[in-house]
């Protein structure tokens, strides 16, 4: 049951670093652009995979110290 439940909670963690990932990209990007007046190359897979690591790590932790 508690390897079910660590999978479930590991594709969640995924997924949602994955969009955070890309939303922070375009959003901070959007605000990069509209300050500077300089276009930004996005690089959404980079972005993802940012959000990934991140949320994961995050994850770990949160689950380590409890």
């Amino acid at each position: 049951m508690k390897t079910t439940w660590l999978a479930s909670l590991l594709l969640v963690t995924i997924f949602w670093g994955a969009v955070l990932g890309l939303v922070v990209t375009y959003l901070g990007g959007a605000m990069v652009e509209a300050l500077t007046a300089t276009p930004i190359v996005r690089e959404p897979l980079k972005a993802m995979a940012v959000g990934i690591i991140l949320a994961v790590m995050s994850g770990l932790l949160v689950t380590t110290h409890h």
